[in-house]
């Protein structure tokens, strides 16, 4: 799946294409995260949308670069959704700065 870095996307966490008319500009690739490799790939993968906050995510997760570089293998991440994180794809707490509000099940 890709992941909204510009935080324009009406479709949030998930790209939609509107980074191209909000001319944003990637500052580069994400860092790496030291990590070791996960024992075993594959498995359940939980991902919980958190009430005006990021994605928490569990199980055998192995996040990579769109030039497919590792970033990250864990077993629990949270990934920004409001699209301010200094750190994207992970979540840095930005949500509560800019008041990032999700949208209520119904």
């Amino acid at each position: 799946m890709t992941l909204c870095r510009c935080g324009k996307s009406s479709r949030k966490p998930y790209c939609d294409g509107s980074h191209v008319a909000a001319g944003f500009v990637a500052t580069g690739e994400p860092a790496t995260v030291a990590s070791q490799p996960l024992a075993e790939r594959g498995g359940p993968l939980s991902i919980t949308p958190v009430l005006d906050g990021p994605l928490q995510v569990a199980g055998n997760v192995e996040i990579c670069a769109g030039t497919g570089r590792t970033v990250l293998r864990t077993q629990s991440v949270r990934l920004c959704r409001c699209g301010a994180s200094d750190k994207k794809p992970l979540c840095d707490g930005s949500h509560a700065r800019i008041g990032f509000r999700s949208e209520q099940p119904s």
